[in-house]
């Protein structure tokens, strides 16, 4: 063992690196089953924000600790209060931004699926009761799927684009123009579904993950519509039971 590595330091070191990651280890547990399920941990910057978790409050936290920890030392307890502060701070700081940016809504516009999340609708929406009501029907750890619908008036579509286009809010992102999926909207939606086959004849990524799906899910290729969805990482095919509407996989 080296020399500036007593077996005190040692000891408060594994410990300190134990309880962190404990806690670390329940906020990936409260991600991946609740706030960012697959693909949207992957896809959809839950992976991001738990690398800067783990980076401060596994990693930062523990070598802090290694360094200033000797037995004895009158500054001891001050130290680690510090070092617990800063742990704390970065963790609450990482877990609020991780609320506030988790996606929420799946919104289909322009013939593709974009996963937005509620710190984009809240800026982009002025009823935000209506769209809380809209919401409430679906589980949390369900993104809700919605149509939008822009306002007929070519004159206002184009004040939204031109908002858009000044930095003001995504279009995506415009609650209040936000509808329930209904059969008509599911008809249309369906219509425009890519031919799988055709996109995996040209894409062997597509290939692989179609044939793991097909392990997965037997049953014929028409019995399914595989419609893209827009990440913020990464564009991801999602995959709906076209009898049910259910959301039922994806091809990564």
């Amino acid at each position: 063992m080296p020399a500036f590595m007593s077996p005190g330091k040692l000891r408060a070191f594994l410990i300190h690196l134990g309880l962190s990651a404990g806690i670390v280890g329940v906020v990936a547990i409260l991600m991946l089953s609740i706030w960012y399920p697959q693909p949207w941990f992957q896809h959809d910057g839950g992976w991001t924000v738990f690398q800067l978790i783990m980076a401060v409050d596994v990693v930062l936290g523990p070598l802090l600790t290694l360094i200033v920890f000797r037995r004895g030392k009158p500054e001891l307890a001050r130290d680690l209060t510090i070092i617990a502060t800063i742990q704390l701070g970065a963790l609450a700081f990482g877990v609020t931004t991780m609320m506030q940016h988790r996606p929420a809504f799946i919104v289909y516009a322009e013939q593709n699926f974009f996963a937005v999340t509620w710190h984009q609708v809240k800026h982009g929406t002025r009823d935000i009761d209506r769209l809380s009501q809209l919401s409430q029907s679906t589980p949390i750890r369900q993104l809700k799927l919605v149509y939008l619908q822009l306002p007929a008036d070519p004159e206002q579509r184009d004040a939204l684009r031109r908002e858009q286009n000044n930095n003001g809010p995504l279009i995506v992102s415009r609650g209040d123009y936000f509808q329930e999926l209904t059969p008509k909207y599911w008809e249309e939606i369906l219509g425009h579904g890519s031919s799988v086959t055709e996109i995996a004849r040209n894409d062997p990524d597509i290939q692989a993950a179609l044939e793991k799906f097909r392990q997965r899910h037997p049953e014929p290729l028409e019995t399914f519509a595989f419609l893209p969805v827009v990440c913020r990482n990464d564009v991801v095919m999602l995959v709906f039971d076209r009898k049910t509407k259910a959301l039922i996989d994806w091809l990564e």
